[in-house]
């Protein structure tokens, strides 16, 4: 995905255009090399966030760390060249077709 194709679309593609250009700016390459380590680096954000909960820190404590992790997955998503925009819209009109609490025996 180009720069120049985010700025049409907008949205999500528009955001992961930034996170790259600002990862880049800070020295934090996207090398296909590291997708294992960006996907552990998604995974230590979502922890850092259930630890802010647990500990009963300020709801925006909580708030910041899933926006790290979601910096995190716009930078995989950019270092993978995926269309974000249009992943998001193909996984949400198939989550709407699904029924009512799906794949869930037990809570949910």
């Amino acid at each position: 995905m180009t720069e120049e194709t985010a700025q049409v679309t907008g949205g999500l593609n528009a955001k992961v255009v930034e996170v790259r250009a600002m990862c880049e700016a800070k020295g934090f390459s996207a090398e296909h090399r590291r997708i294992w380590e960006m996907l552990a680096l998604i995974h230590t954000e979502i922890s850092e966030a259930t630890d802010a909960y647990k500990k009963g820190l300020p709801l925006e404590a909580v708030g910041e760390e899933l926006i790290d992790a979601i910096i995190r997955i716009f930078h995989l998503l950019s270092a993978l060249d995926l269309d974000a925009d249009a992943l998001f819209e193909a996984k949400m009109a198939k989550n709407w077709q699904r029924p009512h609490k799906y794949n869930t025996v037990r809570g949910g």
